[in-house]
């Protein structure tokens, strides 16, 4: 199999897994508030103004005051506050 083939195969199968075994991030966020984002994978920084928060496919930043998370678990987390901005990476 030439290389540019494999790599497809690759991409294609890895995008399919992905799909099939629901390793997306899905994120639900009502008003500025509450915010419960599943497939987190580490929490990279944490304090009452600031979460950073690494994903199965992204890396999001919350910032806000009086941020909280509430429940850490398997499926993901829950971050409570006043939300003045979230950033993707």
């Amino acid at each position: 199999m030439n290389v540019r083939l494999k790599d497809k195969y690759h991409t294609f199968v890895s995008r399919l897994v992905k799909e099939k075994l629901y390793l997306n991030t899905y994120m639900t966020l009502t008003d500025n508030t509450h915010l419960e984002i599943e497939n987190c994978q580490k929490i990279l920084e944490y304090n009452d103004m600031y979460i950073k928060i690494k994903t199965s496919t992204l890396t999001l930043s919350i910032w806000g005051q009086n941020l909280k998370i509430s429940d850490y678990n398997t499926d993901g987390i829950i971050v409570n506050g006043k939300f003045s901005s979230v950033e993707f990476e």
